[in-house]
């Protein structure tokens, strides 16, 4: 059986209409992290496998009570919501949300509140927009988040908040409804207070009665409880005949409010309906049972895959090989209209797994057998995109485990927001993405059977990648006659040794591949390493005109640095995210230069395109042992463009001055 012939056996069991039917049941269920109702839907969830025979089901249970740490991560604290709503008393009647028609309209961790309240706009809620404005006993309007403003309404005398979308956010949409919320912890729990979600076009009224000078008024009831509670994990897996320590895993994140369809009941509707199909192929005999574990993890986004990783950490036998993370999974491309994307691994993992899954996309996207009678008809659109942040790959990545993980999902327009409905969700699309998925895992359970194929996916990508590489040192090459001196020298210190980290890069991905399959083509293995070597000489012969000029001792003393880490376990990146929100006070906070405070700021902008992905893809190459040069030269192989020096050396002085590395 070759990998076409096992993506059609797939094709025929898996089914879009029966996970979309899944994603329609769990979308009912009001799926905040750490609370009853998340884990009615992991024990949902549960019994569904067991009618599917599953004997190895189990949900982990784990502290949130807002002071618990598993490795850098602080625990939420569970809260429950009854009911809630909001009326406006003045200066017209209406209802302007109830928790029983909008789960979004009310923010989660609020507290139990039921009072009659004179509204005020702060707008963005900075400090300065409380200036000359009496919030005292008042409730702020405001688009900031509510997480962000809870010691500072506390300072203020306000009693709480009702949120709204931004201009940027609500474009086009001004009826949308943001899922936002309050999320203290164990030191500001006593601070925290209780919040609203209101569509920006509801703002706008309000906002208008007050530049009207008219006072507006709102009554307002929650009935919620803040408590030390349970987080859950739901796990089971298929169990490996020869090597089941081996651990192939795929995760989805149950969590967020009723409905979010798409974000995420759809990714986890598809990971049951993946465990299904894999077992159904295993029992008809249409594949061999794994020889290597396939793990499936129901989880709440971040704050349970962590301590499961704590957890797994600990057993002798545990050697998980790679992680494909779920994430979005069903958008219908003309109701949402963004392509499929697959978020790469990030450039600290190098591995055969990009290539792979690229080669089961090739095959996957014009199959006739992999579109629903009730679904899309038109061809695939997709793209494949450097590693990013944001969802529960981004922990796999990062030590301890450090193995490559991707993301499968979609860009969405109303993710987080009341309008995330089951009629966004596509068949076809949940077909397509579980083809690909389940297809990449089985084809890697086992160690030969197609071990040949995936070493050709390898080779395929690695032409490619070649290809970019020169490209790129063309590219750069012509470029250093705009340069200064300084500029130039550096440029041609990077290009000088670019190769090398690139071809480290393609050696541990070919190695990757000789570590778990067996049954390789020598002769093909060979061709790539000595096509390696001889691609190592083409690259020196084509630089060896650059003369080699000194570069200046401040930069090398940059480069030569080693960042060494304080932290364990996945990183943690909130510090940095709060740092880099007021960029300018860094200056006297933190002693950060003019020009250290602009490179961030760069950066800071180039991470907003893609989730934070350049930001981690540098903590996840911080390992004791590279150096800051190796670093950068790791990262101008994400997107084929030398990263700017500077840049990188100010971000990782950023990480040392919040002491989170050292030198």
């Amino acid at each position: 059986m070759n990998l076409q012939e096992l993506i059609n056996k797939v094709a025929h069991e898996l089914s879009g209409e029966k996970t979309k039917r899944m994603t329609s049941f769990l979308s009912l269920y009001h799926r905040i992290q750490a609370s009853k109702e998340f884990h009615t839907a992991t024990e949902f969830l549960q019994k569904e496998l067991i009618k599917l025979g599953d004997k190895n089901s189990y949900i982990h249970e784990y502290i949130a009570d807002g002071t618990k740490r598993y490795s850098e991560w602080e625990t939420p604290i569970s809260w429950d919501i009854e009911d809630g709503s909001l009326y406006l008393i003045e200066p017209i009647k209406k209802v302007l949300c109830r928790f029983s028609e909008v789960p979004e309209s009310i923010c989660t961790h609020s507290k139990s509140v039921n009072l009659t309240s004179e509204v005020v706009h702060v707008g963005a809620g900075k400090e300065e927009d409380f200036e000359n404005i009496d919030v005292k006993g008042k409730v702020v309007l405001t688009f900031a988040s509510p997480r962000t403003m809870i010691e500072r309404l506390a300072k203020h005398g306000s009693i709480g908040v009702i949120a709204y979308p931004s201009e940027q956010r609500a474009q086009g949409h001004q009826e949308m409804i943001q899922y936002v919320g309050l999320w203290p912890n164990a030191e500001n729990v006593e601070k925290s207070t209780f919040g609203f979600s209101l569509s920006r076009k509801q703002a706008l009224e309000l906002i208008d009665f007050l530049n009207k000078e008219k006072k507006v008024i709102i009554k307002g009831e929650i009935r919620a409880e803040l408590y030390e509670g349970k987080m859950h994990v739901l796990s089971t897996k298929i169990e490996g005949s020869k090597y089941p320590e081996e651990e192939i895993i795929i995760i989805a994140h149950i969590c967020h409010p009723a409905p979010s369809a798409n974000d995420n009941a759809s990714g986890s509707a598809l990971l049951f309906e993946i465990y299904r199909t894999i077992k159904a192929l295993i029992e008809s005999k249409e594949i061999d049972h794994p020889e290597r574990t396939i793990r499936f993890l129901w989880v709440p986004e971040f704050s349970g895959t962590i301590p499961w990783i704590v957890e797994q950490e600990k057993r002798e036998n545990f050697k998980p090989i790679f992680c494909i993370n779920l994430d979005m999974v069903g958008e219908h491309p003309s109701l949402v209209g963004f392509p499929f994307t697959v978020n790469k691994t990030s450039i600290s993992t190098p591995s055969f797994l990009n290539d792979l899954i690229s080669e089961c996309i090739e095959n996957v996207k014009d199959n006739p057998l992999i579109i629903e009678q009730g679904g899309w008809q038109f061809p695939w659109n997709y793209r494949i995109k450097p590693f990013a942040g944001g969802s529960d790959h981004l922990l796999f990545n990062d030590a301890p485990l450090r193995i490559p993980s991707v993301m499968f999902g979609h860009p969405d327009t109303f993710h987080h927001t009341n309008l995330d409905t089951i009629e966004k969700v596509d068949p076809t699309t949940l077909k397509r993405v579980g083809a690909v998925a389940t297809s990449t895992i089985i084809s890697c359970c086992y160690k030969d059977k197609f071990s040949e194929e995936i070493q050709g996916s390898f080779l395929k990508g690695l032409e490619k990648r070649k290809g970019s590489f020169l490209n790129m040192i063309f590219k750069e090459m012509k470029l250093l006659n705009n340069l200064d001196k300084e500029e130039e020298e550096e440029k041609k210190y990077l290009i000088r040794n670019l190769h090398l980290t690139y071809l480290k890069y393609e050696r541990k991905g070919l190695q990757s591949l000789e570590n778990l399959f067996g049954g390789l083509n020598t002769e093909i293995s060979n061709l790539q390493r000595n096509g390696l070597n001889h691609f190592e000489s083409s690259i020196h012969t084509l630089t060896k005109e650059l003369d080699y000029e000194i570069i200046s001792k401040t930069t090398q003393q940059l480069l030569d640095k080693i960042p060494k880490r304080l932290w364990k376990g996945p990183f943690n990146a909130s510090i940095i995210y709060k740092s880099m929100s007021d960029l300018d006070s860094l200056k006297d906070e933190i002693k950060l230069s003019e020009n250290q405070i602009m490179d961030i700021k760069k950066l800071s902008q180039s991470m907003m395109t893609n989730y934070g992905g350049l930001m981690f893809d540098i903590i996840n190459l911080i390992d004791d042992e590279r150096s800051v040069l190796e670093i950068a030269l790791y990262l101008s192989l994400v997107e084929w463009k030398i990263v700017d020096i500077k840049i990188v050396g100010s971000f990782i002085e950023l990480m040392r001055k919040l002491e989170v590395i050292s030198f």
